[in-house]
């Protein structure tokens, strides 16, 4: 919510993650994952007449400070202790489309919408948009990790439902810790 990233920033960010760093990103900071290049796209577009790709409109898609359900992968490091499917605070939140390709790139989704229905508290507009798409998303890059919180895991009371993923992701077992040089 604080200022903004840039390319020359991005460059700096994807270093970091290369030698080892570990970065998070909530909401509308996953957008570090385009800047990156990483084989994800915005699974909430659809095709124009002309082909091109654009935002689902308002009219029929809206989904503003609902509850909704994820399922989990609970094989992933990030999801130990976490339940199979957990409530996540939605908020206009970005949603992500891997290319077929990403696995093999070292990208690979820990949560996403298995139902066209996930709605369990407050409303949603084309919820079945969602079906499908990609909530959490971890990334490989180098000797470090990048993770793509799309809903606000840390928003007021709903972190019971996510806590395990966010502190799971920052002590990240499966990773030997980067050495620390002055």
């Amino acid at each position: 919510m604080v200022g903004r990233i840039n390319q020359e920033s991005a460059t700096h960010i994807r270093t970091f993650i290369e030698t080892g760093g570990e970065v998070l990103t909530i909401g509308s900071s996953t957008r570090l994952a385009y800047m990156l290049n990483l084989p994800v796209k915005d699974a909430l577009v659809e095709r124009t007449a002309s082909g091109e790709e654009r935002p689902l409109p308002g009219e029929k898609y809206y989904i503003p400070g609902s509850l909704l359900r994820v399922s989990v992968d609970t094989t992933a490091s990030i999801a130990w202790g976490s339940p199979a499917s957990v409530d996540v605070m939605f908020d206009e939140s970005p949603v992500f489309k891997l290319d077929a390709d990403a696995g093999s790139k070292g990208v690979r989704t820990i949560a996403w919408f298995d139902t066209p229905t996930p709605l369990r508290s407050g409303w949603a507009w084309g919820q079945q948009y969602l079906n499908g798409g990609a909530a959490i998303v971890e990334a490989r890059i180098g000797q470090g990790s990048l993770y793509l919180f799309g809903p606000e895991i840390l928003f007021r009371a709903q972190p019971h439902g996510t806590f395990r993923l966010f502190f799971n992701s920052l002590l990240d077992p499966s990773r030997s810790p980067a050495p620390l040089t002055p």
